[in-house]
């Protein structure tokens, strides 16, 4: 009888927790990469690139990197060294940039703009204090 009882309020407070949570899918940190960027793609940037991504947070978890990558037909694959995070995206003939991830556990926000042989911007992520500047510049 006591194990019925036990068994009857464990599916209760199960109940009562995924009446919480609504059945809802947990969302994804990161937007998915589209299948084409918002704006034509230039293969004006082509080439090796490395530079470094800098926190001014001020957060310990927030750690420098280098950023190392290249960009082929347009094409922009970007890593961050210390985490092996991969960045994808385009870039315009203008410079702009877009850059997306997947990483399953930081929600990465990159901006940026090209000028010549180096491309710049701000970054974050949604979900930790991390924030800063980061570059890449063009290897001869």
């Amino acid at each position: 009888m006591k194990k019925l009882i036990v068994i009857g309020i464990s599916a209760c407070a199960i109940a009562v927790m995924l009446s919480q949570l609504g059945g809802k899918e947990r969302q994804p940190i990161n937007a998915a990469i589209p299948d084409s960027p918002s704006f034509a793609v230039s293969d004006t940037f082509d080439g090796q690139w490395e530079g470094e991504r800098f926190d001014t947070s001020g957060d310990k978890v927030c750690s420098p990197t280098r950023v190392v990558g290249s960009i082929e037909n347009g094409e922009v694959t970007i890593r961050l060294v210390y985490n092996n995070t991969l960045l994808r995206g385009w870039i315009s003939a203008e410079g702009e940039l877009e850059l997306y991830t997947d990483s399953p556990r930081w929600g990465y926000r990159f901006t940026g703009l090209a000028n010549n042989d180096r491309i710049g911007g701000g970054w974050k992520v949604t979900n930790a204090p991390c924030n800063g500047e980061w570059y890449i510049e063009k290897k001869v």
